[in-house]
């Protein structure tokens, strides 16, 4: 419990209260501080250039990866909860606040509207809270599937560029590519 707590921090339980008015604000300030540091982790690896969000995709939804579930569950039980749902929902308020910056910080750089990548990081946030809490590896990839065709929409990449000539050809059974003619 608390003690325990107080203990691994190098103090007693009561100077461990002292930092807190309540047992209720220290829960709400560890879950949100825990959700913080799990989506600093992520952006700290976002992508920098339009090189990257190909790449990127693929580590976030390497099924290997370390997704947290059972941090991910305790923080969203904390905040779905009827006793800490006001709490939650000023949390996403300020997420979404976070998540707005991140969008405008990469959009020079990606060269894509910074409400086109908003739109891409709230969809891989969903994906990756929902693999996080049910583990679901098949409605997962589809995710993935959907962010990779998101990302192809926001930069208009061509389906030729991104597989190659010789790959595109060959998929539309054609020897030379359309206007070679």
């Amino acid at each position: 419990g608390i003690k325990d707590l107080a203990e691994a921090c190098g103090m007693t339980a009561p100077n461990f209260y002292s930092y807190f008015d309540s047992l209720d604000q220290l829960i709400i300030e560890a879950t949100e501080h825990c959700m913080i540091k799990i989506e600093n982790e992520i952006m700290l690896s976002a992508p920098k250039s339009k090189e990257d969000i190909f790449p990127f995709i693929d580590k976030m939804f390497d099924l290997k990866r370390d997704f947290h579930p059972a941090e991910y569950r305790f923080m969203y039980q904390v905040f779905t909860t009827p006793r800490f749902h006001e709490f939650g929902k000023t949390f996403r308020v300020r997420q979404f606040e976070r998540y707005r910056s991140y969008a405008e910080m990469l959009e020079p750089s990606l060269g894509v509207s910074w409400y086109m990548i908003l739109q891409w990081i709230l969809s891989l946030e969903q994906a990756i809270n929902q693999f996080a809490l049910f583990e679901n590896a098949t409605m997962f990839i589809m995710q993935k599937i959907h962010l990779e065709n998101m990302a192809r929409s926001m930069l208009k990449v061509k389906l030729e560029d991104l597989l190659g000539d010789n790959v595109y050809r060959a998929l539309n059974g054609m020897d030379e590519k359309p206007g070679d003619c």
